[in-house]
């Protein structure tokens, strides 16, 4: 038993052992001098002699910080078909993701990745209908679906009766960036 306890010791110790050399491996690298490591590049040895000399900071244009990656645009414009529900009465009045109340008889949608704000026009082929609404609310949360509109605008696209339908969607404008037709 104590054979067994030792031998699981032994193997946390080494698991952390590899765990604190890995991260160690992500530190600079230092400079050896006569079998000692000397971390600051700028340190002398014994004898006072400069070992190594940080190179300068860049200055001007060469001075700009550059991500890893390139930053995600911030403007989502969003064009296509999608499959959309409509939801009303169990949910009017409760608050939505931008933290108002949501209501069943104003022009206003959910959708999972669009800026809250973002205006959108949605346009049903089968009966010609479309309408415009504001992106105020998460979801739909229903796998296959796209997005959730309210009652007044599947009212305005004809699909209270059908529930769920496919339409066409184009963003009309992105939140906070105004005039903007896509």
């Amino acid at each position: 038993m104590k054979k067994t306890l030792y031998l699981i010791a032994a193997f946390l110790c080494m698991l952390s052992l590899g765990s604190v050399s890995a991260s160690l491996d992500d530190q600079p690298q230092g400079v050896f001098q006569n079998g000692y490591e000397w971390n600051d590049p700028e340190a002398s040895d014994l004898s006072g002699r400069l070992l190594a000399k940080r190179p300068e900071a860049p200055t001007g244009k060469d001075a700009r910080l550059t991500p890893a990656r390139p930053p995600r645009s911030a403007a989502r414009v969003a064009r296509g078909k999608v499959v959309a529900s409509w939801y009303g009465s169990a949910h009017h009045n409760k608050r939505t993701a931008s933290g108002k109340r949501f209501d069943m008889h104003r022009n206003t949608l959910a959708h999972r990745t669009l800026p809250l704000g973002t205006r959108v026009r949605l346009i049903n082929h089968a009966n010609g209908r479309s309408a415009e609404g504001i992106v105020n609310d998460r979801g739909p949360y229903i796998k296959g679906r796209q997005v959730d509109v309210s009652y007044a605008m599947a009212r305005q696209l004809g699909f209270v009766e059908k529930g769920v339908v496919k339409l066409k969607m184009e963003t009309i404008a992105v939140a906070g960036k105004t005039g903007q037709r896509n």
